[in-house]
């Protein structure tokens, strides 16, 4: 899968004052931390495309030490297996220009370095206690042992059953990091190495869904009688049965198994400065890793009545709205190997830096799909079709088993032309070579296709193999005109192919590269109390190649699903993206102890060469044309104040973000309004060892409703979908948070 996340804003501006400073202040930590809020999810960064859609599950690609946490984002999601917090030494972020150059991809990363021993004893703990119920702890310590060595340990756990409590599971997010780090500092201030081990047990069950009424001018309302973001939208089901794809077995597993990432990693690092000048950096990190998810994503609302086979328990039929879930049960793993080295050295203006890579994966996923179903309401019963409870087994089944072997070499240069001029270039190549097990449909054959009740007992394996050269390359250019005034104009390529995961599905995947084009140019202007950058943004993604979940009314009874039956298929998508766009960001320190940061992005991604017709299991062939509208779930407009005011031990902050309309369906008749996401707190310094803290998330008690409306991908006029039942994910509500971290 590739998708481009883009976190912009103060965060990417302060990039390469963050990476260097082991010591910051509080204005500007927090300022950095306000960045992260994400009003959807506590458990991992913010997500800000600048006009490139994201997968609902996706997560930022996140660096540690120099390294990825994970091989690719999906499916063992990079936010899993990593947390910042006490452990990390630092916190900052990879520019696109360094991301294309390291990983071949246009993005922002997260970029964080573990801590290493201490001369002295030291350590850290942070509890916070939420409105909700949540619990968070998050302890290090670290130390000398001798000689220059030093230890480093620390946990981070976390408790949250959520704001809409389900019975099960009973937590929503049960968090368990353990991390150990043994350091070595050389003398002379040489360098140093590290050995890093870390487990994580990480269970996450995505529950944040919920019915409303989509009026239909944009806006919603609640329904009756249920209380978005509070009451739970599940049944109180245990577990879930399904078909393993591989078997054709009936399996049951309770929802608690079904969903977690269990975690290994160790990781070498070493830097050593030479006499002359030279740096040297080799990384290398083991990964192994397994990845359950099983939650059951909505997959739209129909009005029933008792001819259409739906019954509660005991067989009483059920008429009214019916609530679809699909479970895609995915039992994946991941074994990796990422290693790089990189020599950095000046050479007259030249300041230079060349690097190698070796990234070795095995990676296979056994996914099972199921449905089920339930009233539209607060705490709803579970329903059964035909007097089953689960049903349409494995209509989006998936499965692959591959290896990967990646070489990659790059270059770059940093040249100071003069005193007010530079040009920063690069060049990556990188050989791709992929090869192993799946199930897809070739050379015309449909023994694969999936349809209810599928299992690979009734289909066949097939192999691949493939060998891809992708590269990439960019340019920075900046001038200086007058004083603190800047000229800045960048240009990136890259070119990627497919991985492992595009096998997942019975379709021979698209192995056409992925090309994206990215360039932006502006000014920037610095004094000392104003830092602002403004410039237009071009972005332009050619294939892009995905999986989407579609929902398909059975015009004919397939494998015991009658008429109506709203049947769920996972299909392949290629299609082109651009956008055009333009953003500011400022930081403003206008006198001592007030700042205020400012970004406003505006943007309009298009859909391009977006016509594809899939086959339904019924035989219905059904044709979508989405080219040249604009992207579903991607606002063109967003405005973030972060105003903060520091007097004596208190601090004072804020954080506010509008986000203009999202469309619901890709024709663009139908859109979510606008909304303002907020956060604020107070924090207070008793004494240099212990600091307490205040923090409220969405101070507006905003419903934060999004969504899609599958049905009406192809609908022109929206007048029928006035006062139309829908359901959709929702931010959390307004949640207050206590916290104390004391330092000893």
């Amino acid at each position: 899968m590739k998708k481009i996340i883009v976190i912009t804003g103060f965060f990417a501006l302060c990039h390469t004052t963050l990476s260097a400073q082991t010591e910051k202040t509080d204005t500007v930590q927090k300022q950095i931390s306000n960045i992260f809020l994400n009003a959807e999810s506590d458990s991992k960064p913010r997500e800000i495309s600048l006009g490139l859609p994201t997968n609902s599950l996706s997560a930022v690609q996140i660096f540690e030490d120099g390294m990825p946490v994970s091989y690719y984002i999906y499916e063992l999601l990079p936010y899993k297996s990593w947390h910042g917090g006490a452990s990390a030494s630092t916190t900052g972020s990879m520019a696109p220009l360094e991301t294309a150059m390291r990983y071949g991809e246009i993005n922002n990363y997260v970029d964080s370095k573990n801590r290493g021993g201490s001369e002295k004893f030291r350590g850290t703990i942070q509890y916070t206690y939420g409105t909700w119920g949540q619990q968070k702890f998050d302890l290090n310590i670290s130390g000398p042992i001798a000689n220059g060595w030093g230890y480093s340990l620390s946990t981070y756990q976390n408790f949250d059953p959520g704001s809409n409590h389900t019975i099960t599971p009973a937590l929503k997010d049960r968090h368990q990091f353990y991390k150990g780090v043994l350091s070595k500092d050389f003398e002379n201030g040489k360098g140093g190495m590290k050995l890093v081990y870390q487990h994580v047990k990480f269970l996450t069950y995505r529950e944040n869904y919920g019915p409303f009424i989509f009026v239909g001018d944009g806006s919603v309302k609640e329904m009756d009688g249920f209380r978005l973001g509070r009451d739970s939208y599940r049944p109180e089901i245990n577990s879930y049965q399904y078909m393993d794809f591989m078997t054709g077995k009936m399996e049951s597993v309770s929802f608690d198994d079904a969903n977690v990432d269990k975690t290994h990693h160790a990781t070498f690092t070493l830097d050593y400065t030479f006499d002359n000048g030279m740096h040297l950096d080799v990384r290398s990190r083991f990964k192994t890793g397994d990845y359950l998810s099983g939650a059951g994503s909505l997959a739209g609302i129909q009005k029933v009545d008792a001819s259409n086979g739906y019954t509660l328990a005991g067989g009483i039929p059920y008429s009214g709205y019916v609530q679809a879930r699909n479970i895609l049960q995915f039992n994946s793993f991941e074994t990796s190997w990422m290693n790089n080295a990189e020599l950095q050295f000046k050479r007259g203006n030249h300041d230079l830096r060349t690097g190698l890579d070796y990234h070795f994966n095995h990676g296979g996923t056994i996914n099972s799909s199921v449905n089920f179903a339930h009233e539209v309401k607060a705490n709803p019963k579970q329903l059964f079709l035909n007097g089953e409870a689960f049903f349409n087994y494995n209509t989006g089944g998936e499965y692959y088993d591959g290896y990967e072997h990646k070489l990659a070499a790059y270059i770059k240069d940093e040249w100071q032309i003069s005193q007010g001029t530079s040009l920063a270039a690069f060049l990556r190549l990188e050989n791709l070579n992929l090869h192993g097990d799946a199930a897809n449909n070739l050379n015309g054959d449909t023994s694969n296709t999936r349809y209810p009740g599928f299992n690979l007992t009734k289909g066949k394996f097939t192999t691949f193999s493939e060998n891809y050269l992708n590269g990439s390359f960019g340019l920075d250019f900046n001038k200086k005109l007058i004083a603190g005034l800047s000229l800045k104009a960048q240009g990136i390529f890259t070119r990627v192919h497919n991985t492992i995961f595009d096998y997942g599905g019975f379709y021979d995947p698209n192995t056409n590269p992925t090309d994206t084009k990215f360039a932006q140019g502006g000014f920037a202007y610095v004094n000392n109390w104003l830092n602002v950058v403004s410039q237009m943004v071009y972005i332009r993604q050619s294939n892009y190649n995905t999986r989407s979940l579609f929902q398909h009314a059975l015009q004919k009874e397939v494998a015991g699903s009658p008429i109506g039956f709203i049947e769920s298929v996972t299909l392949p998508l290629t299609y082109d993206i651009e956008s055009l766009g333009w953003t500011t960001d400022a930081m403003i320190t206008p006198f001592e102890g007030f700042a205020l940061h400012m970004q406003f992005t505006v943007r309009d991604p298009k859909y391009k060469n977006f016509k594809f017709a899939p086959t339904f299991s019924d035989g219905v062939t059904e044709t979508y044309d989405f080219s040249n509208r604009n992207v579903t779930n991607l606002h063109k407009i967003e405005f973030c104040l972060d105003p903060s005011y520091t007097y004596k031990d208190w601090r004072f902050w804020l954080s506010a973000r509008y986000i203009s309309k999202q469309y619901i369906n890709k024709t663009n008749s139908l859109f979510f309004k606008e909304r303002i996401e907020t956060f604020g707190g107070i924090d207070y310094k008793l004494n240099d060892a212990c600091k307490f803290s205040v923090n409220v998330i969405n101070l507006l008690n905003q419903k934060g409703a999004s969504g899609l409306i599958s049905s009406a991908d192809l609908v022109e006029d929206a007048s029928s979908y006035k006062n139309y039942m829908m359901a959709g994910t929702f931010i959390r509500p307004f949640t207050i948070e206590l916290g104390v971290k004391i330092d000893f």
